[in-house]
């Protein structure tokens, strides 16, 4: 038996570093993976799809995103199974509950919004710990876990939030690994899909617990190694006999790229452009730049041109938050290489003399100034 396993679409996510072109391809893109995971289910002939908690960002989400959610799981052909999640719980004023989603909601498409069994069909079981509000208190899977007698079915457990192992501290409603890996060693439950981490993870020794990760990149790749998955999941069972496959597919297009690069002069601005040109797919890619190092005035006009362009070629470039470790220093060449005269060169010296103000606002003002006025010169290049 085949199914599909993913999770935290977090539909209605928005990104404020994107301007109002960028935010609208990011959020047509996050629709698109929804839809390829509708196609990637018949390719490899799963009998359902699992999407393991927040599939929605919060129960504010507009109507339009919900229909089209919707239209698109009707899509599938092939029963849906949603776990309401810490974003999405099953609560009074929630998102499942409202006249939108129950109006439009398909046939194929079940709501997990009571805890337990759910049989699937002859021989496979869903058993849910759903989220009822955002904070639990407790560990909402180990609940469902306790109360399993042994039996003959396919059994996969859906649950949603961090496990014990990977996240530190004492929070009570911490998934606990060690029930799970007993329940699965004890042929309690033959899967474990999980929701919550962004990045595709196998948890634990078993190979039976995992997190799909978000179907759509959501962050930095220094946070998120591995998203825009999705797992196709096999499950064999024999007797005492069982098996299971876990398949990672890609469906995101989008990539959240940290680059990093010493800055000491025109070769490293040079090699920096070239290594920004060989990123495909610019257009789907948000940048976090992150510059160390020393440069002149002109150096700096050149690099803030290239950064220019790369804000036309890529979704976006963001710089990280607080002081910049690139520091931009003036010197007598900062002068020479403007290569006017009269007023004007009054003015850069007279601008070249407050970069040395003791100000430090006025400091930077003046060095912006005088590299403005290297690019109105045309000798950035």
């Amino acid at each position: 038996m085949t199914f599909l396993h993913t999770a935290d679409w977090q539909l209605g996510m928005t990104r404020h570093y994107l301007d109002a072109d960028a935010a609208h391809a990011y959020t047509a893109a996050r629709h698109e993976a929804v839809e390829r995971i509708g196609t990637l289910a018949a390719e490899v002939d799963a009998e359902f799809v699992v999407v393991s908690g927040d599939v929605f960002e919060d129960h504010r989400v507009s109507s339009k995103i919900v229909r089209r959610t919707l239209d698109a799981l009707a899509g599938y052909g092939i029963p849906v199974y949603l776990l309401p999640g810490n974003h999405d719980p099953f609560d009074a004023a929630g998102i499942y509950r409202s006249r939108t989603f129950a109006q439009s909601c398909p046939d194929n498409v079940t709501v997990l919004s009571g805890a337990g069994v759910h049989r699937v069909r002859g021989g496979v079981e869903l058993v849910a710990a759903p989220w009822s509000h955002k904070q639990p208190g407790a560990d909402l899977v180990a609940a469902q876990v306790a109360g399993l007698p042994p039996a003959d079915t396919i059994r996969i457990m859906v649950g949603h939030g961090g496990v014990d192992a990977l996240t530190p501290g004492g929070d009570e409603a911490l998934i606990g690994l060690s029930t799970l890996e007993n329940a699965v060693n004890d042929g309690l439950l033959d899967y474990v899909a999980l929701g919550d981490r962004h990045s595709v993870t196998s948890v634990g020794a078993t190979g039976r617990v995992w997190y799909p990760g978000a179907h759509e990149v959501t962050n930095f790749d220094h946070i998120e190694q591995q998203p825009g998955h999705v797992l196709a999941v096999t499950l064999r069972r024999t007797g005492s006999s069982r098996e299971v496959d876990v398949v990672p597919h890609r469906v995101g297009q989008w990539s959240f790229q940290t680059i990093s690069a010493d800055i000491a002069g025109r070769a490293d601005i040079e090699a920096l452009r070239t290594r920004l040109d060989d990123i495909p797919d610019k257009p789907r890619v948000v940048l976090r730049l992150r510059l160390v190092g020393s440069v002149s005035v002109t150096e700096g006009a050149v690099l803030d041109e290239l950064l220019d362009e790369c804000a036309d070629r890529f979704a976006s470039v963001t710089r990280p938050d607080g002081p910049d470790d690139l520091v931009v220093v003036a010197d007598d060449a900062d002068l020479d290489d403007l290569g006017v005269g009269g007023y004007v060169r009054e003015a850069a010296e007279e601008l070249f003399e407050r970069t040395g103000c003791t100000d430090v606002d006025e400091a930077r003002t003046a060095r912006d100034a005088l590299a403005l006025l290297h690019r109105l010169t045309g000798r950035t290049r």
